[in-house]
């Protein structure tokens, strides 16, 4: 559909901001000066203010017609990426990536809920997977392509190219997008009011600490098969660029599957095997070699898997506000990835080594949190369709 093609191609395009410095971390660092954990901050401070901002940002543009909402959005982030381009210091990066997080929360939360509100109950988890794809194609052409910029003209140069890609994508989005109503705004009181439920709480507890978990190795993922598991820093680019394909092979058998089997019993086979791999990659350590890499494309695809399915359960539990819970959810993923990465610099500062352990335990928590509330709301969220109540234009 052309719709949904749109709507990926702008949260390919947000995604790249947030994931393309992941992988030159070491070459970012060289270029500032600073060590590899002070410049995993980025990330860091990305991840936070998309977090806290998104929600207020919804609210305050809730009146504003979806279409023309992206497209604008979509504009500010290409202002930020010229500011980013021509001010390469630590801290006026820093302080460009705030409103570079913000203008990317509108994009992807305003695509995700076009996307559950287009598509047919039995299709909503896999549209929501195609539009998280655009996010993790990021990382497979994105991240890899990034790095491969960044050695042969400078780590810069993927400033003013996310640019122009975001102009042409808000063109895209103003030609083919159809005018799309938006909700009556959901003040931020009530926003605030479904974390009173304990359902939502624990629902969200899950996301923080699963995507938290993830964040604390994939934002130091390169320096760790670097300097742990020995790969070559030529390979690098090839091996990132193998991580983002299994990733998206991932996210598209984990929005079939939570169709076909509903979001509890794929949440738990993928966060199962995302906990396995963890633990056998740090089992491997130095030794690891080519088996590093294979565990960690291995890695990649369950991680990934997991996310259509959580997102979807989510915003099951509480079908009347929907598109509020995504943004919820959102700023959840988000202040997770902040702290998992702001865990791992600390950590990373001293050593790498422990990285994947810290990692699998995040990521187990989850998944026992998510078995211990099996019993609440069952029938809520073990289906997709229990979306039906989402409101569609």
């Amino acid at each position: 559909m052309l719709t949904t093609g749109v709507l990926f191609s702008a949260t390919f395009t947000a995604g790249v901001a947030e994931y393309v410095l992941t992988g030159q971390l070491d070459l970012v660092a060289q270029g500032l000066g600073v060590s590899e954990a002070a410049t995993g901050q980025l990330v860091t401070v990305f991840a936070l203010a998309y977090g806290l901002i998104t929600p207020v940002l919804v609210v305050l543009t809730a009146r504003v017609e979806r279409r023309r909402l992206i497209s604008a959005a979509l504009l500010v982030f290409a202002a930020t990426n010229l500011a980013s381009w021509q001010s390469p210091t630590l801290l006026t990066i820093m302080t460009l990536r705030v409103v570079m997080a913000a203008s990317t929360g509108l994009v992807v939360v305003t695509a995700l809920s076009l996307a559950v509100r287009l598509a047919a109950p039995e299709r909503r988890a896999r549209a929501v997977s195609t539009v998280v794809m655009g996010v993790t194609a990021s990382l497979v052409l994105g991240v890899p392509a990034g790095r491969t910029i960044a050695q042969h003209w400078g780590w810069t140069t993927i400033f003013p190219l996310n640019a122009a890609l975001a102009v042409l994508v808000a063109g895209l989005v103003r030609t083919v997008l159809p005018r799309t109503a938006p909700h009556a705004p959901v003040p931020l009181r009530r926003q605030l009011g479904l974390l009173s439920g304990a359902p939502v709480i624990l629902g969200l507890t899950v996301t923080f600490l699963w995507l938290g978990g993830y964040a604390v190795l994939n934002t130091y993922l390169t320096p760790y098969l670097l300097g742990v598991s020995g790969v070559d820093g030529d390979a690098m680019g090839l091996v990132l660029l193998l991580f983002g394909m299994a990733s998206i092979v991932g996210i598209q058998v984990g929005g079939s599957l939570t169709d076909r089997v509903g979001p509890h019993r794929t949440l738990t086979v993928t966060k199962a095997l995302h906990v396995l791999v963890l633990i056998a990659l740090s089992l491997l350590g130095a030794s690891a070699g080519a088996a590093g890499v294979v565990l960690a494309v291995l890695w990649g695809a369950a991680a990934w898997a997991s996310t259509s399915a959580q997102q979807i359960r989510v915003a099951s539990l509480a079908p009347d506000a929907s598109d509020v819970l995504l943004s919820l959810n959102q700023s959840v993923m988000q202040i997770a990835i902040a702290a998992g990465a702001g865990a791992g610099g600390l950590v990373a500062a001293r050593t790498l080594t422990v990285l994947p352990l810290m990692a699998a335990a995040g990521v187990a928590a989850s998944l026992v949190l998510l078995l211990l509330t099996r019993h609440r709301g069952r029938s809520a969220h073990d289906s997709p369709a229990a979306l039906t109540e989402c409101p569609r234009p």
